[in-house]
């Protein structure tokens, strides 16, 4: 059962994370450091970002490591994000365009964190990709036979 807010309709999946679940995230975020009962502390430069330790040190490597991690963490959720994103537009039969780019060209894009994951999100990826790209070239022929009918009319 999906989590939701009761008398709320569902708001629709995206593709990639708009301002306002931004928002819900970091609110989330600074709400579950207050229940914890202890005051969380991070190291930040200027440009918001955590300071390294000194290069060499075995902290510096557990900080790198560290932030290798999230960072494919991050990847992973995002191309999860996408596939299930493509999988609601195949099942609704809706055109799959976002900003103006295609679906195919987000699937392309996580293809190397898909590869290195693999399991149940490769296979599902590599299920979103062959539909859309029968549905892309059925489009495609769609659009021939009407330019050829068209030019018949002429």
């Amino acid at each position: 059962m999906p989590l939701c807010i009761e008398d709320m309709p569902a708001a629709p999946l995206t593709p990639e994370p708009d301002d306002a679940e931004a928002a819900a995230e970091a609110l989330l975020a600074s709400l579950a450091a207050q229940s914890k009962g202890r005051n969380v502390v991070i190291t930040k430069s200027r440009n918001n970002e955590k300071v390294a330790p000194a290069k060499g040190s075995t902290a510096y490597y557990r900080f790198l490591s560290s932030r290798i991690r999230d960072a494919r963490g991050q990847e992973r959720r995002e191309a999860m994000r996408l596939v299930a994103y493509c999988e609601a537009q195949l099942n609704n039969g809706q055109w799959l365009m976002v900003n103006g780019q295609s679906i195919e060209q987000g699937l392309f894009k996580h293809q190397d964190t898909v590869e290195r994951e693999g399991g149940e999100l490769l296979k599902r990826w590599q299920h979103c990709l062959a539909e859309v790209t029968v549905r892309l070239m059925e489009e495609v022929k769609n659009q021939r036979n009407q330019n050829i009918q068209s030019n018949q009319k002429q």
